[in-house]
């Protein structure tokens, strides 16, 4: 059995940051390298994301918190120019309680 932390890198935090740098990438239009500096990986990984080139256990997450709406909650907070410090806050908990949620 995967350790729970595993999980987390593995396959929820990058399926909240898929979410995310879609989201911002289509209601608001930001750029790759702008959605990359905002979430803090490299532009390469938001191509995948805006790609959907992703394991299939992180498509199943993704469309989870799409389903909540974490993705626009926590894409609505960078477009407001909250701080790294405070998105990573948001972030957090959302994959705590995706966590708590979801079997993978």
């Amino acid at each position: 059995m995967e350790q729970e932390c595993a999980k987390i890198t593995k396959v929820i935090l990058p399926a909240v940051r898929a979410t995310v740098a879609q989201t911002m990438n289509n209601e608001y239009g930001w750029t790759q390298e702008k959605i990359a500096k905002e979430l803090g990986v490299v532009q390469v990984a938001v191509s995948k994301y805006l790609n959907n080139k992703y394991s299939k256990d992180v498509q199943k997450v993704a469309e989870t918190i799409k389903t909540k709406g974490i993705d626009k909650v926590i894409a609505k907070e960078l477009k407001n120019g909250k701080t790294p410090k405070e998105i990573t806050t948001i972030i957090d908990s959302a994959c705590i309680d995706i966590m708590n949620e979801i079997v993978i």
